[in-house]
């Protein structure tokens, strides 16, 4: 797939791409959040179960996208960090220090490359 970032053509791709991404990583990021409440906080059972229906979920969300597995995978990885660090500072009140921001960002631009470069 060819995706050259400078064609406007290929900017409803980026953005619908991208946005299941996101999704995924949401989905993923509460899915495993619940488990963790459920787990570690000892909430209810139903912390688990719901946990473990949306990581159901988010495992089909990467089947829509248009590359092979690997390539979606490796990209996904750099968006599931940054989302992770926004979940923290929202969710759990944790201020990024620069090294996970920095971290972010190398990812973030890594995950561009691996999903979006021309081929």
């Amino acid at each position: 797939m060819i995706l050259p970032l400078t064609d406007n053509n290929n900017i409803p791709l980026i953005l619908s791409t991208f946005g299941l991404f996101v999704i995924a990583a949401l989905l993923e990021i509460c899915g495993g959040y619940l488990v963790w409440l459920w787990l570690r906080e000892k909430k209810s059972i139903s912390f688990g179960l719901i946990g473990g229906v949306i990581l159901f979920v988010y495992g089909i969300i990467p089947t829509l996208q248009p590359s092979n597995f690997g390539r979606v995978y490796a990209a996904y990885g750099g968006i599931f960090v940054v989302m992770a660090i926004i979940w923290g500072l929202m969710i759990d009140k944790k201020r990024p220090d620069r090294y996970e921001i920095i971290g972010g960002i190398i990812v973030l631009i890594g995950a561009s490359v691996i999903f979006y470069a021309p081929r």
